[in-house]
């Protein structure tokens, strides 16, 4: 590729072809590998130890075989997974969904999915002006959480193959007695004072712990740890941030546009016309001049959540998933409608962003063009 490649130093990893019905396999490299690899991330120095200790319990689950290196687990996809609207589920997926959850949770998969995604985060938002970004501030937003809900979605199945992730389309279900904050699913808003929530199965006191907490370093925060939470339980503040969750117009015009992102490819793309920038829209760093000011669709959806849906360790919250999921059906939806046109830029990758064929950190399992085709995976209801 050329210079460009000089910062990932990406080298590439033998691809092992699937078995008919299997997913994309996931090739491990062996431990010193991965650790290297990570330690190449600018940043890794203040931000990096807590993404290889991130990475190392993640793929510390993984069988190895005698030289070191992991070797994948074989996994099939259950036939025909299918991603719900939460408001088409019933009641017995709802259930089997929140069973899963907790087992994860107990198992402690989900609390290093958390971790992964500080650490991932955290060396975005320091690099946001520039430097490397992978999974946020970056064309690499939405095939890299598309993998991070996929890694989600198995350890899922793990516990019960029948569950998939469902998603909220906030354009449309925006009341405070949806279904979505009932007692048998996500639970309600934070009480007054200290927002933590008291109903649902993530209440603390129905056995819901935050491990994962984040703490700045230094001023300004060198770790890019940018918001503060240390407390043991889960946190909402539904509409005290933000005055209303996004409307089903924004999202429409965002989906008009017909270029997936331009240089420079971070935080300011598309900020002005001809608004090169489906991702950058999407994700919520930039508007068009009709629109309010402050953060949309994606970016709206956090801050109206609010609680620990604002903070960097968002995902603590599992509502996370689900408003993650919707902007991932959003990305199949724009691509459906733009059949014509790349559906993911750059297609070489520069010194700060991934292209469409750099294997995504910290998995380096799967590249932008391994997910770009969510439908190898799963679908949606619609």
């Amino acid at each position: 590729m050329g210079s460009a490649r000089k910062k990932h130093d990406l080298d590439p990893l033998p691809q092992t072809p699937p078995l008919p019905g299997e997913p994309v396999p996931l090739p491990r490299g062996g431990r010193a590998a991965r650790l290297a690899r990570l330690a190449r991330i600018p940043g890794a120095a203040v931000a990096g130890e807590a993404l290889i200790s991130a990475h190392e319990l993640w793929r510390s689950r993984r069988s190895s075989n005698d030289d070191g290196a992991a070797t994948a687990p074989r996994r099939r996809e259950p036939a025909g997974s299918v991603r719900k609207n939460h408001l088409a589920m019933t009641a017995q997926e709802r259930r089997r969904f929140i069973q899963a959850v907790l087992e994860i949770k107990r198992r402690g998969s989900y609390d290093e999915l958390v971790a992964l995604h500080v650490a991932m985060n955290a060396t975005d938002f320091r690099n946001k002006e520039s430097g490397v970004r992978i999974g946020h501030i970056s064309p690499g937003f939405l095939p890299w959480h598309r993998q991070f809900l996929l890694e989600f979605e198995r350890e899922l199945q793990s516990v019960d193959p029948t569950v998939s992730v469902p998603y909220w389309d906030w354009t449309t279900d925006q009341a405070l007695d949806s279904p979505l904050w009932a007692d048998d699913f996500m639970g309600g808003n934070g009480r007054k004072g200290d927002r933590m929530v008291v109903t649902g199965p993530f209440a603390h006191a129905n056995g819901w712990r935050i491990n994962t907490s984040v703490v700045p370093q230094g001023v300004p925060a060198l770790n890019g740890h940018y918001s503060v939470d240390d407390r043991r339980f889960l946190t909402r503040d539904l509409g005290a941030n933000i005055d209303r969750l996004p409307t089903a117009r924004e999202l429409e015009d965002t989906l008009a546009l017909k270029v997936y992102d331009s240089e420079p490819f971070n935080h300011l793309a598309g900020g002005e016309a001809p608004f090169h920038s489906f991702r950058n829209h999407l994700e919520g760093y930039v508007t068009f001049p009709w629109e309010p000011r402050t953060a949309k669709l994606h970016s709206r959806g956090h801050r109206w959540s609010g609680g620990h849906m604002g903070y960097i360790a968002s995902p603590n919250d599992p509502l996370f998933f689900l408003h993650h999921c919707f902007i991932d059906r959003c990305w199949a939806v724009w691509q459906q409608r733009h059949p014509h046109v790349p559906h993911y830029l750059p297609v070489e990758e520069t010194d700060e962003v991934p292209g469409l064929h750099t294997p995504m950190e910290p998995w380096r399992t799967m590249t932008p063009a391994d997910v770009v085709d969510h439908t190898a995976f799963y679908t949606y209801d619609s």
